[in-house]
């Protein structure tokens, strides 16, 4: 990473430079109540009038993430899954991240002896969320818009075209299948397993190539607008933030955010999520054009 050849003041003298923002969306973008706050959308229409580009940089779906980038007029790319997909802003294929071969194959395999206690699992991919089951167990973060949600009889024609697998069930059963997917793929993969927020036994497992982050994303949409990684910016709140933030030109972090976030970001904001973070750091971003 060129940033650990530099100090934090040579990076915020990228600020002058910035021509786009990557942006993450809950506890960043977002308000608490899942909206943008008037500074806030204020700010990014500012920005985009003197040619600054925001790039919407998310954990949730594509159609979710989109839905944002419709609301602030954005043309720039939509990163989503954490990075494991990337469109632009019609909607085409920049850049996807397969799961490892196999590991769709062998989730089925598993599933099918275990199949009696409920685990249930659906496949992300470009076109949506593939799922075999009549109501597919998935966390709400990852519900998404209704039409993006596709039953099929047969998952196996998608194998290949998958970036995440989801499966949700009780305790016992989603940890057989995570301790099976390790066994075979080990480093290869990236696993987050936890508790649904209803407190019963019901636990998802996301499963996605180890390569996968939001920096992989952003590296392929500025590669798309054919924009320097020095001539950009990032903020975030969150774990899923750090790899986009060190990878950026120059970085912030919400006063919200993480502690390991802030300790390597460029800037912390003084407002939160609620009151306009993104707002603050888009002010000092053109106050920075500006002055040179």
């Amino acid at each position: 990473m060129i940033r650990l050849f530099e100090t934090r003041r040579a990076r915020l003298r990228r600020l002058a430079r910035v021509r786009c923002l990557a942006c993450d969306l809950d506890g960043t973008l977002l308000a608490s109540s899942n909206t943008i706050p008037e500074v806030t959308a204020a700010a990014i229409e500012e920005a985009r009038s003197q040619g600054v580009r925001i790039i919407l940089a998310s954990g949730r779906t594509d159609a979710f993430t989109r839905r944002f980038a419709r609301e602030i007029r954005s043309t720039s790319p939509v990163i989503s899954l954490n990075g494991a997909l990337v469109k632009d802003a019609d909607g085409y294929v920049i850049s996807s991240t397969p799961l490892p071969n196999g590991l769709a194959a062998l989730t089925e395999e598993v599933a099918r002896k275990i199949s009696a206690a409920g685990l249930s699992w659906s496949l992300f991919t470009a076109d949506g969320i593939l799922t075999a089951d009549e109501t597919p167990i998935l966390p709400r973060y990852l519900r998404s818009e209704s039409d993006e949600t596709v039953r099929v009889p047969d998952l196996r024609p998608y194998h290949d075209y998958a970036v995440l697998l989801c499966a949700g069930g009780p305790y016992r059963q989603v940890q057989q299948l995570s301790v099976a997917l390790v066994r075979k793929y080990g480093r290869k993969i990236k696993r987050a397993m936890y508790q649904s927020g209803s407190g019963k036994d019901l636990y998802y497992l996301e499963v996605s190539a180890a390569s996968v982050n939001k920096a992989t994303g952003l590296r392929s949409a500025i590669a798309s607008m054919k924009i320097d990684r020095k001539e950009t910016a990032a903020i975030g709140d969150y774990s899923n933030d750090l790899e986009m933030c060190k990878f950026a030109g120059v970085s912030a972090a919400m006063i919200n955010g993480f502690k390991d976030l802030k300790n390597v970001s460029d800037y912390i904001t003084e407002a939160d999520n609620n009151e306009g973070g993104v707002a603050e750091f888009l002010r000092v971003i053109l106050e920075s054009r500006n002055r040179s």
